[in-house]
């Protein structure tokens, strides 16, 4: 950068503009709760909180978009829900989803809040994740194991990517020269208790 201060992306990415970058593959993270979700027989799979302003959340998004491309499953705007990742954006969004026409049974959220909020709005229509409706949230915050029940999340190594950023931050300062550096993180699925074939609680 011009004024020469030493920067280092963390899991939000500008593109081409020459600084270091550390983050998580979330693309791939939200390929891996798709294809959990329909590994468990589910077909009609909703996105709750898709927001293309931030890299997470269009890498995110475009994950959900070519999973359902690969398994020849269409895109249906109505079960996609626009918004900032919130708990209230989340339970809006999972009753948005649930009044289309051709209504899903489970949903993938930007983030953890996000399935919080939805696991809150489908109580609210006397539904239970889990059982009723299987919920996937991104982050794997402390709280999602503590929540009833736990939630599925993909887990992207927050602890590890702080870490990873100190060092090249360090590396940075001792070589402000040196040709800027990509590393991104694999992400993993942690399956807990938000979800489960369809209607299993049925």
């Amino acid at each position: 950068m011009a004024a020469q201060v030493p920067l280092v992306q963390l899991s939000r990415e500008i593109p081409g503009i020459g600084l270091d970058f550390v983050g998580s593959d979330d693309r791939h993270g939200t390929v891996l709760a798709v294809e959990h979700l329909l590994g468990l027989g589910h077909r009609r799979i909703a996105f709750l909180g898709e927001s293309p302003l931030i890299s997470t959340g269009r890498n995110r998004y475009r994950g959900y978009c070519e999973t359902l491309a690969k398994h020849g499953l269409p895109l249906d705007p109505s079960i996609v829900y626009s918004a900032y990742g919130t708990r209230e954006n989340g339970l809006k969004g999972v009753q948005k989803v649930l009044d289309a026409a051709n209504p899903p049974t489970a949903a993938v959220c930007f983030n953890d809040l996000t399935a919080f909020g939805a696991m809150l709005g489908l109580r609210h229509r006397g539904l239970e994740a889990g059982a009723d409706f299987s919920i996937i949230g991104c982050d794997d915050v402390q709280e999602a194991s503590q929540w009833y029940p736990a939630l599925t999340t993909i887990k992207n190594f927050q602890d590890e990517m702080g870490r990873k950023t100190a060092e090249m931050l360090i590396r940075r300062i001792a070589h402000p020269s040196a040709p800027p550096q990509r590393v991104l993180l694999t992400p993993e699925l942690v399956v807990r208790g938000t979800t489960a074939p369809p209607n299993a609680g049925r």
